[in-house]
């Protein structure tokens, strides 16, 4: 796999933040955290890492995500080591279970990447974020990735009393209040909620060729993370998502990225490539593996001009 400069320099960008000289103290904090040689990271000032709550904690350490449809959650599905989720907590409009919604006129960046969404969560291995993942982590990374293409297929075949299927966002009509205002929004999904390359794929699930963007929908799954500050819960998960779907949320998202210079969503394939070339580097630097550190991982990237 080889990278042309720029998107190495866009790639290399969370990874040089995160082992920077400046993050060193956070950096070691969040290697304690994952090592489970500390639960909380309270900084003296009140402060705690991005992606960590006031109680020194990210979300995904405490919340029980395991609850069902039928128990208040949104578990699709779920395997050995992970969890599948669709992306909840949504606290402006009483959606289901907490779900977020597809349109962006509601949720804004909360709302869903693609008509269908899913998160997949790690139960018990402490992992801060896709730039602290290690060559160790590959097989997990590869159960997160079956377990996101499986939980995806479900949503894509499944049947309209299925939240979060394709066929129950369909038959979403009505209005809801937003917390906020008094004003009611739609959930009637239409076109315009979609990128503009999607629209035909939306428009084709109303006008006879449901089977066929099914069938598209399987063949575009996408497998993603939010690097570094991009990400708003430092606790790893996985975005697994329809690239012929793409909501205008995931357009804004990419936008906004964009002009800093970043990608929102960095494809796994683009990690596993970053996860062993620092192995390698590792490899020429006489480092063991089972001794890696925020050190010698700092170390590792200094080896690599952007």
């Amino acid at each position: 796999m080889a990278l042309s400069k720029p998107a190495l320099s866009q790639l290399l960008h969370p990874y040089k933040q995160f082992y920077s000289e400046n993050a060193r103290v956070t950096g070691t904090e969040i290697e304690r955290w994952e090592k489970r040689e500390t639960d909380k990271i309270q900084h003296s000032d009140g402060t705690t890492p991005s992606g960590f709550l006031g109680n020194g904690m990210p979300l995904f350490q405490f919340l029980d995500i395991s609850k069902t449809f039928e128990q208040g959650g949104t578990l699709v599905a779920e395997s050995e080591n992970c969890l599948a989720i669709i992306p909840a907590g949504f606290r402006k409009a009483p959606t289901f279970n907490t779900m977020n919604p597809v349109k962006y006129s509601i949720g804004g960046l909360s709302a869903l990447m693609s008509l269908c969404h899913v998160l997949v969560v790690p139960k018990n291995t402490r992992i801060y974020n896709a730039v602290t993942l290690k060559k160790t982590h590959l097989r997990l990374l590869s159960e997160m990735e079956e377990l996101g293409g499986n939980a995806l297929k479900k949503l894509i075949e499944g049947t309209a009393d299925m939240p979060g299927s394709i066929r129950w966002q369909l038959k979403q009509s009505g209005t809801i209040p937003m917390n906020e205002t008094t004003l009611l929004h739609s959930v009637s999904l239409d076109a315009l909620d979609f990128a503009e390359e999607c629209r035909d794929s939306f428009t084709g699930l109303s006008d006879g060729r449901f089977q066929a963007i099914q069938e598209e929908s399987l063949r575009n799954m996408r497998f993603s993370f939010h690097m570094g500050d991009t990400a708003s819960i430092g606790y790893l998960h996985m975005h697994c998502y329809l690239g012929n779907l793409r909501t205008t949320a995931h357009e804004v998202m990419e936008e906004n990225a964009k002009k800093q210079g970043l990608r929102k969503n960095t494809p796994l394939d683009d990690v596993i490539y970053m996860i062993n070339r620092i192995d390698c580097i590792q490899n020429d630097l006489g480092y063991i593996h089972d001794k890696d550190s925020w050190e010698k991982r700092s170390d590792s990237l200094k080896q690599i001009p952007e």
